[in-house]
């Protein structure tokens, strides 16, 4: 009788788990590697830090505030046209 349901055994579970892990752990290391190499990428990096370092960020709580009130804006204003 076909329940299509498909027993494995635990081994094989594990097995999968542990190549899914490490091909992860591969394909984040490989992305730093290639960063890291990368001209355009350290030339944004660096900008990013002396901006930082110079105070001219913001906080992600001011940004976050000011992009939902733009969206509460666009929600009120499409509701008001329906």
């Amino acid at each position: 009788m076909r329940t299509g349901t498909v027993t494995l055994p635990v081994s094989l579970v594990e097995k999968m788990l542990t190549a899914s892990e490490s091909f992860t752990q591969f394909s984040d290391e490989l992305e730093d590697f290639l960063l890291a190499r990368d001209p355009k990428f350290i030339a944004k990096m660096r900008a990013a830090r002396a901006d930082h370092l110079s105070g001219k960020t913001r906080p992600f709580e001011e940004i976050e505030r000011k992009i939902a009130a733009r969206v509460k804006a666009r929600r009120t204003t499409r509701s008001q046209r329906a």
